[in-house]
């Protein structure tokens, strides 16, 4: 079990042990605490995009923060205008993306996307299956998101959950066998994987995925990143490193909080289910790609 994963699991016994002493925790308790972890450690781990970037690839600063802006307007027209696909794409995206930066230390013998993409469809799916009502509700709950209950249709979820996670456990087996991976890494991810199920079925959606999003995605890819600029800059300590990521954390979070208040007066109408979705999508875009630049020239 590595640090990431220890992390996550003591967490999890610390909320299992709220719920059973007081039976739950309120939607504004898991909000809040959602909000804090990912102003803490969620927008930190993509607001160093430019740095990472620029490190390795000649491009001018104005050029790099030309297409970054422009991939998430064009991302934010396409939400306009088809928000089904847009959401299925979004869902592809982190699929991939979470995959990635999971196994990306393993030297598989098969293809290496193919295994990522069935990795976060195991995961995507597993969250998705165990939290339908909540989703469906949730979606239901608000005019501009009625058609999402399309896309979280529990038939077609049945599916890719039970067949997204055979064939990881099958591939990452037979990496196994053709010893690209050890048996104890084999044990890590398949224990991994059970941990995720247990805390995906025994908790809310908004704690199961900030609990995912937090200890086992964003720490371990600020970690990957502190090691990539610290071989670059072998004089770099904790403390540079957080102060190369507040500017633009800040900087996100001072725009969360206008779009909120503008949203709060009547200014901007959209529901904050649709907005935190499209948000999250449009951001996760650019970094994602930056991301796959940054894992293929490490």
């Amino acid at each position: 079990m590595n640090k990431f994963t220890f992390t996550y699991l003591v967490f999890v016994y610390a909320l299992f042990a709220i719920f059973t002493l007081n039976g739950e925790i309120s939607m504004d308790s898991q909000v809040i605490g959602s909000i804090i972890l990912i102003s803490l450690f969620g927008i930190p781990h993509g607001a160093i995009d430019n740095i990472i970037y620029l490190s390795s690839n000649k491009i001018t600063r104005f050029r790099f923060y030309l297409i970054y802006i422009v991939t998430i307007i064009i991302y934010c027209l396409f939400w306009w205008l088809t928000p089904i696909i847009s959401l299925v794409f979004f869902l592809l995206l982190s699929s991939y993306h979470f995959g990635e930066s999971q196994l990306v230390d393993y030297s598989f013998v098969n293809k290496k996307r193919i295994i990522y993409l069935f990795w976060g469809f195991a995961l995507l799916s597993t969250l998705i299956f165990y939290n339908n009502n909540e989703l469906l509700l949730l979606s239901n709950q608000f005019i501009d998101t009625e058609n999402f209950s399309k896309v979280f249709n529990i038939s077609i979820f049945k599916y890719i959950f039970y067949f997204s996670n055979l064939i990881i456990i099958s591939l990452l087996v037979y990496e196994s066998y053709k010893v690209s991976i050890s048996n104890q890494q084999l044990m890590n991810e398949i224990f991994l994987l059970i941990l995720i199920h247990i805390t995906f079925y025994l908790f809310p959606i908004i704690i199961s995925f900030t609990l995912y999003f937090i200890f086992l995605h964003s720490i371990k890819v600020l970690k990957q990143e502190f090691d990539y600029l610290k071989s670059l800059q072998s004089n770099l300590n904790l403390l540079n490193f957080i102060k190369l990521l507040y500017p633009h954390t800040l900087l996100s979070i001072m725009f969360l909080v206008v779009f909120l208040l503008l949203m709060n007066f009547g200014f901007i109408n959209i529901s904050v289910f649709l907005f935190s979705i499209i948000g999250i999508s449009v951001i996760t875009l650019p970094h994602a790609i930056i991301m796959t630049n940054f894992y293929n020239k490490k």
